[in-house]
């Protein structure tokens, strides 16, 4: 057995697991990822469980994107989608309680499909489910849904490590 693999967890309580607990809102999700507006994309997480996170994203036609996406036909484009799953999931990672300092990066996108237009007025249902994480990556897959609709699904990799400001400051 690789030894860079995580052990599973023995306990079932995400209390046990995390910093922050579910369901909060973009001041909280500020708080653990890097991203800022405009670009700070999930207005909520809604669940942790050991190994999976619920969140959300309301399409607003206030966002940025639809300034040129596409003007007089606003479609809320499928990498914001895909950047809106990693950023949920970035919000599971670093939440995590031996995670605290780390920053998350978005490593590859192994699949990716969109199966209906997403436009403003919208709600995005993230469900992910953590799978293959180690000690640095990991590994998340997603579906995105609207009304109950699969809109679309996205398998990503990610990896995490210490934040530069964490080790400038000697606490890396």
């Amino acid at each position: 057995m690789n030894s860079d693999v995580l052990a599973p967890q023995t306990s079932t309580d995400v209390r046990d697991l995390f910093i922050h607990f579910p369901p909060f809102d973009c001041r909280i999700i500020s708080k653990i990822i890097p991203h800022r507006h405009p670009f700070l994309l999930p207005d909520g997480i809604t669940e942790f469980t050991p190994d999976g996170v619920k969140g959300f994203k309301n399409i607003s036609i206030s966002d940025p994107v639809f300034q040129g996406h596409f003007p007089g036909e606003p479609v809320y484009p499928g990498v914001l989608q895909i950047e809106t799953v990693a950023q949920i999931g970035a919000c599971w990672i670093l939440a995590r309680k031996e995670n605290v300092g780390k920053i998350a990066y978005l490593m590859s996108v192994e699949e990716a499909k969109f199966r209906r237009a997403v436009t403003p007025g919208m709600r995005l249902d993230v469900v992910g489910k953590i799978t293959n994480l180690k000690s640095r990556t990991g590994r998340l897959s997603a579906e995105v849904f609207v009304d109950g609709k699969v809109v679309s699904n996205v398998t990503i990799l990610f990896a995490f490590q210490r934040g530069e400001s964490d080790s400038a400051s000697g606490n890396g």
